[in-house]
C-alpha cells in the first residue's frame, strides 16, 4: 500500500499486487472491499524494477476509514 499526496489536502492509495502471482494477499483484500462496496477508481497494471503489479488506486477520503485495515489484512496475508 502507498499513500501520495497529489495536492495539499488530496491524498491518493495505491494498492498493489504481484500481478503475476496475486495470492491470498490480493483475495483478501478484494473480498474486504467487495464486502464494504469499495470500487477502485482506476485499475491497471503497472512495471516497477521488472515487475508487474496490478494497481487499485483510491481517493484517500473514498477510502477512510478503511485504510488500517486494508493494512492490517494485508499484513496478515503477506
Amino acid at each position: 500500500m502507498e499513500t501520495i499526496t497529489v495536492s495539499p489536502g488530496e491524498d491518493r492509495v495505491l494498492l498493489l499486487f504481484d500481478a503475476a502471482a496475486p495470492g491470498n494477499e490480493h483475495e483478501k483484500v478484494a473480498e474486504y472491499l467487495r464486502a464494504h462496496n469499495l470500487t477502485p477508481r482506476r485499475e491497471y497494471t503497472e512495471e516497477r524494477d521488472g515487475t508487474d503489479y496490478l494497481v487499485y488506486y483510491f481517493g484517500l477520503c473514498y477510502l477512510e476509514p478503511h485504510p488500517d485495515a486494508v493494512a492490517a489484512i494485508a499484513g496478515e496475508s503477506g
